[in-house]
């Protein structure tokens, strides 16, 4: 029997989000929250090429986003790749703007960025940019779909980028499980498929050129009626749609095969199958992958999420639950993975702990059981309502992402979803019949699942040709009566959500522009700001335990970092209805002791505060869940020793800055050493030598505010002074190198130019000239030189201190290689800066600064915004505007000067890590002295000395 309180929830939810809170766009049929203060019109171009237009009203950010009805499912036998190839080419080159660099540049000059994706059934390109020059922008970005020139020296070398971006993925887990597990499924499925491409995909051959194959790929498949286009600006919707119609309306409407239904995703009769996949990385899932009958016709009713959030759920009685009080499982997931018009997989995901290797047919087991549950009976009303009533309240406090990421989104939806719910698709959640949710009960069948086992030193017996994973697939073996798991009567469905809101009210009661000191006392420091920008009943506290001792030791940080974990486990069945109900918390070990988060709803996020303090007060560690936990740990810090070459680098040379730090060298010997005993004494006393920084932030009073601050100081009062920043380190003038020597296939270099001295305004020329070489190195050494397909310039800040990274991960170029081919960019772009004009300087300077001055979109955002400046000590709150001024008067000489100084004559100090050997003639890092180098001073004000 349910609650009086939780039919008042219905009453009020269901009644007033659903029919009186949904406001509807300028076209009648578009359904858009009440908290979206955009506006849209939707229409169909001539050609059939859908659109959607969105005002955005105080965004400094433009955007817009295609999508096409094809992807790498569309390949045609032979030529794996080909569609993901077609992706690269577009960006090389079109009949108005034939250098295969012009898009690039123009979009980078302005402040912006671009991308673009294959998946399996669409393709989809993007970008943002400075407002203004959205226009400029879409002049560059409709040929792409109308004109593109696919020149044969660009077909040539584009080939090799692809190839390197398969190559570079060869020891990535992710993309090797990913392949491997394709085996297992029908061949003539196009999803069985290899998807990247390689040089033996995309090779000429005797009978066919792969020109020709690309250009018959774009012709067959990129139609306008198989597009769909998303423009956002800050321009009346009446522009948008005239440059909509005409950049895009010349894109031409082509004959296209129509659609075929897939084969089955795995052969009849093929299911149930295991299979075993050997990782890089020391990874231990079980996986469970369920074919299912497609959802796209059902997307208003959801049975895949119904099924997936229930088998996933957290809580008490759950099947994580259970698995961890057997100490099976870390983790467990369920979700949704491919789906198609003709297809869904569903799939759960169970991390394994080592003893949970030994009893996979119990964990199997136990998952049927669970899914028993779901099927013994109609599941209960208020299971389905609450999935609807969360739904509902997410799209009721809708908030903003970034620009980029919406239209993409948005132009995604419009492949599937009809025009009335492009936006209210996601969140539509219509009550399910049992006869609708029948199927996909179903599917969730011992005989209908390909079970995988993924771990190391696994059984296996061949390989997937394309990632050479040692893989091992046989028809499945499990038996219900095979095996007896004890307990499995502990396994329930979830009870009513005691954390859904009720209270919507707003309490801020002042309007401020910058956060506040309401407590400002010895070690115990409070911020507050009360949020009006983006008014819903939402906060977001944060919460800094500090210890000096956790800074100065790598004992100390790993004791931390297992405390926390002790104290997350402990939480996590209380934790996870309230992380489901939009309110949520996170207890993460830090360089400077441990810091507590807390956001989401505010009606009960004091009531999980106390929760969350009171459990850190009274951890109970058991020697078994310690060691769990010590070997958990291990296996992080170990992986995290295998990550791309580049990844490690900038791991080793951000390691390499700061004093103190610690690798993860340093932690594993330190983790060795540790006792169940270390962790509970590092628990009772960890509130002996505390300071404690907190913020406060959202639709709260000043009282409440301060009341959350007693709730900690009760439980952790403040007894030490306030821990520093780590330093960062000076380095000396010259040039010095670190190789690393990886077990990977791939060369990489990070060449780091340290800056000197941290005013606004050197961080300005810093910023303005990463921003100016960013597109020209790219260009030079990824498109011309194929070096390799990661390859960045970029400016590279450590705390207030500017800097610049120049990062290439490549294939099978040397260091030396590499380090001579930037050098001597480097030499060649100096008569480009020279000769630049006034106006390219100027887009520059104005682009640069759009990205300083571009407005937080979301509370999350303005929180990271203004507790960065709280980190340095800048309590102007002025960081972003400050330096955006100066880059405003900054001259196209001092950049030139800059130039000359810090990159031409290296006058300013030099560091290059490398993978794969060292440079000749440049000392060894090693052979500096750390702990006797200058260590630069945090200058909160921005106002040091113009010293470079």
């Amino acid at each position: 029997m349910l609650s009086p309180r939780y039919w008042t929830f219905l009453f009020i939810v269901l009644g007033a989000i659903v029919f009186s809170m949904i406001k509807f766009s300028a076209g009648p049929e578009l359904i858009v929250s009440p908290a979206d203060t955009f506006n849209y019109r939707y229409l169909t171009l001539d050609n059939g090429m859908k659109v959607l237009l969105v005002n955005t009203p105080n965004a400094d950010k433009a955007a817009a986003a295609v999508s096409v009805d094809a992807g790498s499912g569309d390949d045609p036998k032979g030529r794996e790749g080909l569609a993901h190839f077609l992706e690269h080419m577009l960006f090389l080159g079109t009949e108005p703007y034939p250098e295969a660099g012009e898009y690039q540049a123009y979009i980078s000059r302005h402040g912006g960025s671009h991308n673009a994706f294959t998946a399996h059934s669409q393709t989809t390109y993007f970008f943002d940019i400075d407002n203004k020059a959205l226009s400029g922008a879409l002049d560059r970005f409709a040929p792409f779909f109308i004109s593109p020139t696919f020149d044969e020296a660009y077909v040539e070398r584009e080939k090799n980028a692809v190839h390197a971006e398969y190559s570079s993925k060869l020891k990535d887990d992710f993309r090797r499980i990913y392949s491997a597990e394709k085996q297992a499924m029908n061949p003539d499925h196009p999803y069985a498929s290899f998807a990247t491409g390689n040089l033996d995909t995309l090779s000429d051959r005797a009978d066919s050129k792969i020109r020709d194959e690309l250009l018959a790929f774009y012709n067959s498949h990129y139609s306008a009626d198989r597009m769909t286009l998303v423009l956002a600006g800050k321009y009346e919707l009446d522009q948008l749609e005239a440059w909509a119609k005409s950049h895009f309306s010349a894109v031409p409407k082509r004959q296209t095969v129509a659609h075929v239904a897939n084969p089955p995703l795995f052969v009849p009769s093929q299911l149930p199958l295991d299979m075993n996949i050997e990782p890089v990385k020391e990874i231990r899932r079980l996986q469970f992958t369920f074919p299912m009958p497609e959802t796209r016709s059902l997307y208003a009713y959801k049975p895949v999420q119904i099924l997936s959030n229930l088998i996933g759920h957290e809580g008490e009685g759950s099947l994580l639950a259970f698995l961890k009080e057997k100490g099976w499982a870390e983790g467990l997931s369920a979700g949704r993975s491919l789906s198609t018009q003709d297809e869904t997989t569903l799939v759960v995901q169970i991390q394994l702990t080592k003893l949970g290797l030994l009893y996979t047919e119990n964990i199997t087991q136990a998952l049927m059981h669970y899914i028993d549950l779901l099927k013994q009976q109609p599941l209960p009303q208020y299971l389905l309502t609450e999935q609807q009533q969360l739904s509902d309240l997410s799209f009721r406090f809708q908030e903003q992402s970034r620009i980029s990421d919406y239209v993409v989104r948005l132009s995604s939806n419009m492949l599937v979803y009809p025009a009335e719910d492009i936006i209210y698709g996601d969140y539509r959640w219509q009550p399910i019949s049992q006869q609708q949710l029948q199927p996909y009960l179903d599917a969730l069948s011992a005989s209908n699942m390909l079970r995988t086992l993924i771990a190391p030193q696994i059984a296996t017996e061949t390989i997937d040709p394309w990632y050479g994973t040692a893989i091992r697939i046989r028809p499945g073996d499990y038996r219900a009566d095979a095996v007896t798991t004890e307990g499995l009567a502990s396994l329930t469905l979830p009870a009513p959500n005691p954390f859904i809101p009720t209270d919507f009210t707003l309490h801020a009661d002042t309007t401020q522009a910058t956060p506040e000191k309401l407590i400002d006392e010895p070690g115990r420091i409070l911020w507050y700001y009360p949020e009006h920008e983006f008014a819903m009943p939402k906060a977001r506290v944060m919460v800094q335990l500090q210890q000096a001792s956790v800074q100065n030791s790598a004992r100390q940080r790993v004791l931390a970092q297992l405390y926390s974990r002790t104290v997350n486990e402990a939480l996590n069945t209380y934790s996870y209805p309230a992380y489901l109900a939009g309110l949520n918390y996170s207890l993460n070990a830090s360089g400077r002791g441990l810091e507590l988060a807390l956001g989401g709803y505010q009606h009960k996020l004091p009531e999980l505060l106390k929760r969350v303090l009171s459990e850190m007060n009274s951890i109970n560690l058991s020697e078994e869940d310690f060691g769990r936990y010590k070997a958990s740990l291990q296996r992080t810090l170990e992986n995290q020793l295998k990550n791309k070459p580049f990844e490690r680098e900038l791991a080793v040379l951000k390691n390499w800055l700061y004093e103190p730090s610690f690798d993860q060298a340093d932690l594993l010997q330190a983790l060795a050493a540790v006792s169940r005993e270390d962790v509970m004494q590092y628990g009772a006393t960890f509130s002996n030598e505390l300071a404690v920084q907190m913020y406060v932030h959202g639709q709260l009073s000043k009282t409440q505010a301060q009341e959350l601050a007693a709730i900690v100081d009760a439980q952790y009062p403040a007894k030490a002074a306030q821990v520093a920043l780590p330093q960062l380190l000076q380095i000396p003038e010259g040039q010095y190198q670190k190789n690393l020597t990886l077990d990977h296939q791939d060369t990489a270099i990070v060449l780091y130019v340290q800056g000197q001295e941290g005013s606004d305004r050197n961080r300005a020329r810093y910023a303005l000239l990463g921003q100016i070489l960013s597109a020209p190195y790219y260009q030079t050494m990824r498109t011309e030189q194929q070096l390799g397909y990661i390859v960045f310039a970029t400016p590279f800040p450590q705390q207030t201190i500017p800097g610049l990274a120049f990062i290439v991960q490549s294939p099978e170029a040397s260091p030396q290689a590499i380090l001579d081919s930037s050098l001597s960019f480097f030499s060649n772009f100096e008569q480009q800066l020279g000769s630049m004009s006034e106006e390219e300087f100027n887009s520059y300077r104005q682009g640069l600064s759009t990205l300083l001055l571009e407005k937080p979109k979301n509370m999350a955002e303005k929180v990271a915004r203004f507790w960065r400046d709280i980190e340095v000590q800048r309590y102007s709150f002025d960081t972003n505007e400050a330096i955006a001024a100066e880059v405003k008067t900054l001259s196209q000489d001092e950049i030139r000067a800059l130039y000359q100084n810090a990159i031409l004559e290296r006058g300013k100090p030099w560091l290059l890590l490398t993978q794969g050997g060292a440079v000749q003639d440049w000392p060894a890092l090693d052979g500096l002295q750390r702990e006797q180098l200058q260590r630069f001073e945090v200058q909160p004000a921005g106002l040091a000395d113009n010293a470079e």
